[in-house]
């Protein structure tokens, strides 16, 4: 028994057959149709040529005798013109007969051109004879030149061969038309043919492919349904974790701020009994030699290198200055504290007054110009770097700019990356994007846009501030320095 699968084949085989057929006269029949506009083209533009050259005859000739007449300057210059023009128009109409297919040249034609060129040379030497005349003889002797010269028959006979072309051209264009008619017929008729059997191929094969397509359409239900069973686990899954993500945020925060709580009021109470009992013994401390002096001298300053150490411990853990005066501070004292420790030169751009952010979007572009400020100090090798803060009605935008030695497409999206990867969750938490790029002269960009409907403090300050911003500006103030 003869498997389903192979009528079905031929059917289909049959059927593209006399698609690539249809296909193949269609291109023909188009060919053709091309063929036949350009003949049909090629006529009219000789018979556009055929009328200039007639009507600067007509030009040239009343120009002569308007000059004749008046003795006019411009009627001189209209001659001149039209016969100017005459030769270069009669030699392209010439030149498009010689290209011409020779098939489609009629008996007639042949002399008319030959007739059409000698006649029109002959008018113009009559003209240019008149005019010899006239500046040589006077006017009187032209003029009786030029009325022997209306008895002429060259004019009248230029015409006849005018029309003889003119006609033969109509007789070919309706050729052409008619022939493209036909061919429009008869590929009609062929593609209709054609088609029908194609479409009756086309059913047999359809009607083949049903019952599989039927299966096939079960089989695709089920895998739908598949899959969108595990889009949405994958959906589930990915809510959770980007929630967990950002309640271990938190909680580091937290935990952060907690630490830095203890270690400023416990080790810094500590640390401060410690160098008020140490100043105590010292005052005490009768008559001390020069080596116990310069030991006392050495432990204030151990004892102060160990209170700016956990100044700025606290600091980098939960810096003070963004809970008590805000995010610019923060970030001037974070900018100047890494970048007077390495020696990189900084530029700061802040508006003069920012709007009031909530806590997490306080401490989340914190946290992003410090790991940004990290990275460029471990990989960047630069020696400046540009930090600006910019506030529109819509949108804040964060920019952290260095000329070191730029980043690698791969690593900026590499799994490994987990400081870029904390940084991208971090702004998008608040519903905004970060761009990572190497910039053309060198070096890296780091651009955060962050909406202000997501970091505004409080919803009435979302309302209030954007229109405020709106009305007056950004207006930005400039710091630069050199360590």
């Amino acid at each position: 028994m003869i498997p389903a699968r192979f009528p079905r084949a031929i059917a289909l085989a049959l059927a593209l057959a006399l698609l690539a057929a249809l296909v193949i006269i269609a291109q023909i029949g188009q060919g053709s149709l091309r063929q036949i506009g350009r003949v049909i083209g090629r006529s009219q533009q000789r018979q556009i040529l055929l009328a200039k050259v007639l009507n600067d005859l007509d030009a040239a000739e009343a120009g002569q005798r308007g000059y004749i007449l008046t003795d006019d300057a411009h009627q001189l210059a209209r001659y001149q013109n039209a016969r100017a023009r005459i030769t270069p128009t009669l030699d392209r109409l010439i030149a498009s007969f010689s290209d011409h297919d020779r098939a489609l040249m009629t008996r007639a034609q042949r002399p008319a051109i030959a007739q059409l060129g000698m006649l029109s040379h002959a008018k113009l030497n009559e003209l240019a004879t008149a005019l010899a005349l006239y500046s040589s003889g006077g006017p009187q002797q032209a003029m009786a030149l030029m009325r022997a010269d209306l008895r002429s028959p060259t004019m009248s006979r230029l015409r006849n061969a005018a029309a003889t072309l003119n006609e033969t051209e109509r007789e070919i264009v309706d050729q052409e038309l008619a022939r493209a008619g036909r061919l429009r017929i008869l590929s009609g008729v062929l593609m209709i043919g054609i088609a029908l059997l194609d479409v009756a191929l086309l059913i047999v094969a359809a009607t083949l492919l049903a019952r599989q397509a039927q299966r096939r359409a079960a089989q695709t239900e089920q895998l739908a349904r598949a899959n969108e069973e595990l889009e949405q686990r994958v959906r589930r899954r990915t809510s959770e974790l980007s929630a967990l993500s950002n309640h271990l945020q938190q909680l580091s925060e937290k935990e952060k701020a907690t630490l830095a709580r203890e270690l400023h009021d416990e080790l810094g109470g500590l640390l401060i009994a410690v160098k008020m009992d140490v100043s105590w013994l010292r005052k005490r401390w009768p008559n001390p030699a020069t080596d116990i002096e310069a030991r006392w001298a050495r432990v204030f300053k151990v004892l102060d290198d160990g209170v700016d150490f956990k100044r700025r411990v606290v600091e980098t853990l939960r810096p003070t200055l963004l809970d008590n005066m805000g995010l610019l501070p923060a970030v001037r004292w974070i900018v100047q504290e890494t970048c007077s420790r390495v020696g990189l030169q900084y530029t700061e751009l802040y508006p003069e007054q920012p709007p009031r952010l909530s806590d997490d979007a306080a401490i989340m572009l914190f946290r992003l110009v410090q790991e940004s400020l990290t990275n460029i100090v471990k990989h960047a090798r630069a020696t400046h770097v540009r930090v600006q803060i910019d506030v529109n009605a819509q949108e804040m935008t964060v920019l952290l700019e260095d000329n070191g030695i730029g980043i690698d497409a791969d690593r900026r999206e590499a799994i490994g990356s987990h400081g870029l990867a904390t940084m991208r969750h971090r702004v998008r938490s608040c519903g905004g994007s970060l761009s990572i790029e190497s910039v053309p002269q060198g070096g890296t960009r780091v651009l955060a846009h962050l909406p202000l409907a997501g970091i505004l403090q409080g919803p009435h300050t979302a309302v209030n501030s954007a229109p405020e911003l709106a009305a007056h500006g950004t207006p930005v103030r400039a710091v630069n320095s050199q360590r």
